[in-house]
Order: C-alpha cells, then sequence, then structure tokens
C-alpha cells in the first residue's frame, strides 16, 4: 500500500465473512488510487506462503475518516503514534453501511478502503497488508476485522 503513499493506520480482525483489514491513508485521492489499482487484484505470491495458491482483495470506502488504534500488536497498527501500548490480542471491530434514501448502500469517496480479503489461508498482518497497500500511497492506519464470514480490513491513508 506504501507505494501510493504514507500508510498511517491498520487494523486487521476476522469476521464470519472472513479476514478483513482497514487501511488508514493521509487522503481521499491516495486512498482511490490504491482502491483503484487493488480492488479485484490478487496478493502477490511473494507475501503468501507456500501453501496459499490465491489471496484475491475487494475494495471499498469505509464509512470512518480516522481508525482509533488503541494498541500496537499483530493485527493493529498505528505508524503516527510509536507511544501506543502494545498488546498482542487482535483489534475487533464492526461497521454499519451508509443507506440512501431509497435504502440502498450508498458508497461514497474516503480516504479509508475497506478490503475483503478472499481465500485467506493463514493470518495475514497488518505489517502484510501495510506493505501491500503501502505500494499505492501513504497509509495511516489499518484494522483488520472478521465480518458475515469473510476477513476485512479497513485501510486509511492520510
Amino acid at each position: 500500500f506504501s507505494a501510493f503513499g504514507f500508510v498511517h493506520k491498520i487494523a486487521t480482525f476476522e469476521k464470519a465473512a472472513g479476514f478483513q483489514a482497514l487501511v488508514q491513508f493521509t487522503d481521499v485521492e491516495t486512498a482511490s488510487a490504491a482502491r483503484s489499482a487493488l480492488d479485484g487484484r490478487s496478493i502477490p505470491k511473494y507475501l503468501l506462503p507456500d501453501h496459499v495458491t490465491s489471496c484475491n482483495l475487494r475494495m471499498s470506502y469505509s464509512a470512518h475518516t480516522d481508525l482509533n488504534i488503541k494498541f500496537q500488536s499483530h493485527r493493529s497498527r498505528d505508524y503516527t503514534n510509536p507511544y501506543l501500548p502494545v498488546n498482542h490480542t487482535a483489534m475487533d471491530g464492526s461497521m454499519q453501511p451508509a443507506l440512501g434514501a431509497d435504502g440502498k448502500k450508498v458508497e461514497t469517496q474516503s480516504n479509508v478502503l475497506l478490503a475483503l480479503i478472499e481465500n485467506m489461508q493463514y493470518a495475514v498482518t497488518v505489517d502484510v497488508l501495510h506493505t501491500v497497500f503501502s505500494a499505492y500511497g501513504t497509509v495511516q492506519k489499518i484494522a483488520i476485522f472478521e465480518k458475515n464470514g469473510s476477513t476485512q480490513a479497513l485501510v486509511q491513508y492520510s
């Protein structure tokens, strides 16, 4: 993700839908560039363990504009605050989609992307997601969580 700009924060978590990550970038433009480049793409093989054949990304904007990372761990990282305490337990998160007057989901542009990660056969860390998303901009925060049986991540660009 850092190829697009500075990755500020990352949070990862598992939900019923699978593995998810929130990656926070500096601004909407950076997040949009990462989303456009990564949506539907596979995580490069060199970042995957030998037994994993593929891992696809589904990217969307998050309703979050600033991730609240309370501690550094293998599941969450705030690259803007090195003084956060270290906690080795994973973060959990939940999100509600924005709905229009007709009840349909409204997707507005944001500096935070929602990455739905498919075909995961191992635990992805914040560092792996930071490496992937930093290729497209400055990532401020990442949050990984599970939702509807899949792993998702919120990625906030600065």
